[in-house]
């Protein structure tokens, strides 16, 4: 799958085939597998954080809006570090190499972007990656799973539309 994404000012394409993980080897000398995973677990971890807003098969999607709420910076903190920023941004030119064998080198090709927003790259790496490396089956249920998780939130912004305010105030 390839997908355009915007970095900063440019417009980039990435592919989710295989072929990123050999153009990350080829050019960093690294599994780019064993490199993601201090990244996975800052994402586990962020998911962990909802875990308490779910009880009897539910999630209760105003405790996990609660819990999450102005801790974003805090949760996306350590993708700022050093180390996990130039990960992403490996991650998103190797995916970006896959996608047009024209492009420069990481260093030169990096230069041409105005900023670097990896709360905004680092989800969308997330999800194609899921979709290239997930089955169908593991992927229509993830797909299922985040559906109902979406229903449930609007349902709830509904019923708080049409509560009086006397009431969504308790």
């Amino acid at each position: 799958m390839e997908k355009i994404i915007k970095i900063g000012n440019k417009e980039v394409k990435l592919s989710n085939n295989v072929a990123w993980l050999m153009e990350y080897r080829d050019q960093f000398g690294k599994d780019a597998a064993q490199e993601l995973i201090p990244m996975m677990s800052t994402i586990i971890e962020t998911i962990t954080t909802g875990l308490s807003s779910y009880s009897n098969g539910k999630i209760n999607i105003r405790e996990l809006a609660e819990s999450i709420e102005g801790r974003s910076f805090e949760i996306m903190m350590p993708l700022y570090s050093s180390e996990l920023s130039i990960l992403a941004i490996n991650v998103t030119w190797a995916m970006a190499k896959a996608a047009d064998e024209s492009i420069d080198p990481p260093k030169k090709w990096v230069k041409q972007f105005d900023s670097f927003p990896f709360d905004e790259i680092v989800p969308e790496l997330w999800k194609m990656n899921a979709e290239g490396f997930s089955s169908s089956k593991n992927l229509t249920r993830l797909r299922t799973l985040l559906g109902k998780a979406r229903e449930a939130w609007d349902e709830m912004q509904k019923n708080e539309e049409t509560q009086p305010a006397s009431e969504s105030t308790k």
